[in-house]
């Protein structure tokens, strides 16, 4: 792993320990938590109804309420037979366990009759309501102390099997999601109307097995785990039925019942619960609820089927949920990290949405995923990765960008941003090519001109020619004076860095003709350049002090590049290349012999060609003109000097202008009247540098 990419996941674990840190006090002090509550009703919209096969609602609805009316008036004022009917008739259709979800609590002169049918059905329950709120959770398991239960008539109370309160819980956004199975009041505790249900359902000897503690409660045979302050989060089955389009509940019309038009293997054996099924009255909003509210008696039922079939929602502990949000946070920055940001955005709406699903799978097992907090801190890490990058570390790369661009090109450039201890501290060896550009003509030219005007030239001219550098992604190591000096094949490989060089030289030949043209025109002189190209061996790194480094190329394969962009001086020449640099560029260039030559501070002589142009933009008469020059080259070398004399002559004839056609015309002819020892070996030794 390199340093920057080390760098920037050391930082982004710190950020998400930042964040979790944030987020789970956060969680721990309970702020969102009526959005936490709200972020869990879309699992019951997502999720298909079920259908009760144990529980059935007797619904007082508008229409049993329109057709009694005329007879027994408002329903307040109905006669307590009627109930008692409704209960003969739930008796003989062989209902297992009747829950009145109908408070009768003032005495009537027909209370006998209810009271009879109520003994008669023998498992009755009664409903309670906690009035007067007070402390909230006195004791483990309870949720909450009230002043009084409110109860039926005491004979009616006395005629049932057992009894149960009714109170539930309504979230700040008065949704009902819970309720509280354990109320007190006056010292005395009463279970919910519901779990009573369940046990005398069950046939449990009594509703409580053990006392309860703050995350459990015992009862009808079950262990109920509980939220806070002694809540049970209710596991609705479905939206709010009705009678005409079905649902989670059978609703049997409160008539129907009266009348006796109905089935009774709809009740046989089941819990039905009695209670009203009117529009507008006793309706509350759930997490199933959308434009129609659930009746109070179906909240009711469904809280039987929560407790019956063992349907328990527990919330992810708090150790499970802080250690979620540690694990989120990490990721969420670690993706902006590792990952460009399209990418890494897509990798966090795909972990978002893989959250979600993971929290609809453990949904139906039971379990409550947090869907507030750990996507939080999956996104927040995110961002505040995302933001360290932008404000940061892409300033510091814009930085390094704008510093590498003077040495660099932009290619390069970004090769090392992307991975930068590419620039290896201290040194490799490799093998590479070296490039020297020196400007000729220009000391001269710099005592004759203008201090501001020989500053613009100069200017001008490096930067035409650095920018061809950059265009073949070269690296430059530095201006000395008037000199360009560059390489190629480090600190990113390149197998052609041969021919880059090669190219970069002839490239700047033709920019400097343009130059040339533009500098008459001014009246500046008419500045002319040697170039000498060298591929081997070269130690490459970052060299220097402590304080200031450089990144650089040494060794004798350097100095051989320093010495030939000398010898063009020598040799009317514009571009010199060694041997292994012609070997290495290949074919895509025509080359012309010049000479062995031994360069000052080498015993090795080195043959050394002059790079002539691309080889597909050769033209005729060159070719032509390079034929006749190593015809000549062959003369020379086989000692018929004046042969080679008359060959170079021809050669200035039709190209004066050829500097090595000169040279060898000036050898040839001292040679043709002093002719060299007999141990001459052609190789031409430099005096100078």
């Amino acid at each position: 792993m390199n340093g920057t990419l080390m760098k920037r996941l050391l930082v982004s674990t710190a950020l998400a320990l930042v964040v979790g840190a944030l987020l789970i006090t956060a969680y721990h002090r309970q702020y969102f938590a009526a959005a936490q509550a709200q972020s869990t009703d879309f699992l019951f919209a997502a999720r298909a109804g079920e259908q009760s096969q144990t529980t059935v609602i007797v619904g007082i609805d508008q229409r049993s309420y329109r057709e009694l009316l005329p007879t027994y008036g408002p329903l307040v004022n109905w006669p307590r037979t009627l109930y008692a009917q409704a209960l003969e008739a739930l008796r003989a259709a062989g209902a297992r366990v009747v829950v009145l979800d109908i408070f009768f609590d003032a005495a009537k002169p027909d209370d006998p009759h209810l009271i009879a049918a109520m003994q008669q059905m023998g498992n009755v329950i009664a409903p309670l309501e906690a009035q007067g709120p007070k402390t909230l959770h006195p004791r483990p398991g309870v949720a909450q102390e009230f002043e009084v239960f409110v109860s039926p008539a005491a004979a009616i109370r006395s005629a049932a099997v057992a009894e149960g309160t009714v109170n539930v819980t309504t979230d700040r956004d008065t949704v009902i999601r819970s309720l509280p199975l354990l109320l007190e009041a006056k010292g005395q505790v009463h279970p919910a109307l519901a779990l009573a249900t369940v046990a005398r359902y069950v046939r449990r000897p009594a509703v409580l097995d053990a006392d309860a503690t703050d995350e459990t409660a015992y009862g009808a045979g079950r262990t109920i785990p509980l939220i806070d302050n002694g809540r049970m989060l209710i596991n609705f089955l479905g939206p709010p039925s009705s009678p005409e389009r079905g649902g989670a509940f059978a609703i049997l019309p409160f008539v129907d019942l009266l009348n006796g038009s109905f089935s009774p293997d709809v009740v046989r054996d089941k819990i039905v619960l009695l209670g009203l099924t009117i529009r507008g009255v006793d309706e509350f909003a759930t997490p199933t609820t959308a434009e129609t509210r659930m009746w109070g008696v179906e909240v009711q039922a469904n809280i039987v089927e929560t407790i019956l079939g063992q349907r328990y929602l527990v919330p992810s502990s708090a150790p499970a949920t802080s250690l979620l949000v540690c694990a989120a946070a990490l990721i969420g920055t670690w993706l902006a990290a590792l990952l460009r940001p399209i990418r890494a955005a897509m990798g966090l709406l795909g972990l978002l949405l893989l959250y979600l699903l993971a929290g609809g799978i453990l949904f139906d097992q039971g379990t409550l995923l947090n869907l507030i907090y750990p996507p939080a801190a999956l996104a927040l890490g995110f961002a505040v990765s995302q933001i360290y990058r932008l404000l940061f570390e892409q300033a510091q790369q814009r930085t390094m960008r704008d510093v590498m661009a003077r040495y660099l090109s932009p290619s390069v450039s970004q090769w090392v941003l992307n991975r930068p201890e590419r620039l290896t501290l201290g040194g490799e060896t490799r093998t590479m090519t070296a490039f020297f550009c020196d400007l000729r003509g220009f000391t001269t030219l710099s005592q004759a001109m203008e201090p501001q005007a020989l500053v613009a030239l100069l200017n001008d001219y490096m930067s035409a020619m650095t920018e061809i550098v950059f265009r073949h992604d070269g690296v430059l190591d530095k201006y000395i004076g008037d000199e360009i000096m560059a390489f190629w094949n480090a600190p990113m490989d390149q197998p052609d860095h041969a021919a880059r060089a090669c190219a970069t030289a002839l490239d700047m030949v033709q920019r400097l003709h343009e130059l040339r043209a533009q500098w008459k025109e001014r009246g500046n002189p008419q500045l002319d350049l040697g170039i000498g190209i060298n591929t081997g061996p070269m130690v490459v790194g970052n060299m220097g002090s402590r304080d200031r480094l450089a990144y650089t190329v040494l060794g004798d394969a350097v100095n051989i590049a320093s010495r030939l962009q000398g010898v063009n001086k020598d040799y009317g020449t514009r571009v010199l290349v060694s041997e292994a640099t012609m070997k290495a560029a290949g074919g895509s260039f025509t080359y012309r012999y010049l000479d062995r030559v031994q360069v000052k501070g080498r015993t090795e002589p080195l043959a050394v060609y002059e790079v002539v142009s691309y080889r597909n933009q050769l033209d005729p008469e060159t070719t032509a003109m390079l034929e006749l020059y190593a015809k000549g080259i062959e003369l020379y070398h086989a000692g018929q000097w004046t042969d080679a004399s008359d060959l170079f002559l021809r050669l200035l004839a039709s190209h004066p202008g050829d500097g090595p056609s000169a040279l060898y015309l000036r050898r040839s002819r001292e040679f043709a009247v002093t002719p060299p020892p007999p141990d001459w070996n052609g190789v031409t030794i430099l005096k100078t540098k």
